[in-house]
């Protein structure tokens, strides 16, 4: 009987110093994933430290510790080479905003020479060439410009029914030479959000630009009270795995091949500098880009 009750007092006190040791791992568990979230936001060079003298647990730490000093250095040469790949991005298409402009300008003195019906032919071909590749370069300024973190877009009270209006109205010529009428529908009351006006235009404007691009001759878009934005558009010629990188920068589709692949990805940037979101769906070969707008 005695010896019973010495064997029940002995695994009694196995258990509790079992419990007792599984509590303090916990802690010091919960512990590390505290300090291994704080480190990744707060990105700082300091390791993660643990109190406890629990082998395993150390160890854990120290190769956690490991992993945070390769992200760290992944990060850097990340942040490195995007930096010096915006920065390139903005010194070439500076150079070649003037010799385009030059080249623009003699195309308009030589418009006005008497010449062949061939020679017009082609220097209006030049000329549309031209065009595009002045409204590239510009489109990989605006890019380099707004996704530099030093960019300040000041904000105002804008009427999204109104930028929205203005937006489909001055795409009006383009809408007739794709065959496309588009079905817009807006609530009775403005929708009102705070934002920049032209970054709003932008967004606007390269969503329905992308709806040209890709639509099969239809186009939907719908503002609701809550400030949701809906463009859609039947586009049988896009894939899932498209969709997904429509707003990856310098992406494009094979039929897009007169982009940068940036326009979606400027709409993107901006509409996160504005305080909203937005995202691209693709089911039963229509295109729905959503947008969501911080609405006052």
């Amino acid at each position: 009987m005695v010896w019973l009750s010495l064997i029940c007092v002995v695994f009694l006190l196995i258990i509790v110093i079992l419990a007792v040791k599984i509590i303090t791992m916990k802690k010091d568990v919960d512990a590390i994933g505290i300090e291994f979230a704080d480190k990744l936001k707060n990105d700082t060079n300091t390791g993660i430290s643990v109190s406890g003298n629990d082998r395993s647990i150390r160890r854990l730490a120290a190769e956690i510790n490991v992993q945070l000093k390769v992200l760290r250095r992944q990060r850097l040469r990340y942040e490195q080479g995007d930096s010096e790949l915006k920065n390139a991005v903005a010194n070439i298409s500076h150079d070649l905003r003037t010799p385009l402009t030059a080249i623009d300008g003699y195309l308009d003195l030589i418009d006005n020479e008497s010449k062949s019906a061939d020679a017009e032919r082609y220097i209006g071909i030049i000329k549309n060439r031209t065009d595009t590749l002045k409204q590239l370069a510009e489109e990989l300024f605006r890019y380099s410009v707004i996704s530099s973190p030093d960019y300040d877009m000041p904000k105002e009270r804008v009427s999204v029914n109104a930028v929205l209006e203005e937006c489909l109205a001055s795409y009006y010529t383009s809408f007739k030479q794709a065959a496309i009428a588009p079905e817009v529908v807006l609530p009775e009351t403005s929708v009102y959000c705070s934002a920049n006006r032209v970054a709003l235009t932008r967004i606007f404007s390269n969503l329905v630009g992308n709806a040209i691009k890709y639509s099969d001759g239809d186009l939907y878009v719908a503002l609701a009270d809550n400030g949701e934005i809906v463009f859609s558009n039947t586009a049988s010629n896009l894939t899932e795995v498209q969709v997904k990188r429509l707003f990856d920068r310098f992406y494009t589709v094979e039929s897009a091949r007169k982009s940068t692949g940036l326009g979606l990805s400027i709409s993107k940037i901006l509409v996160e500098q504005i305080g909203g979101s937005i995202e691209a769906k693709y089911a039963d070969g229509r295109l729905m880009i959503c947008i969501r707008l911080p609405i006052q």
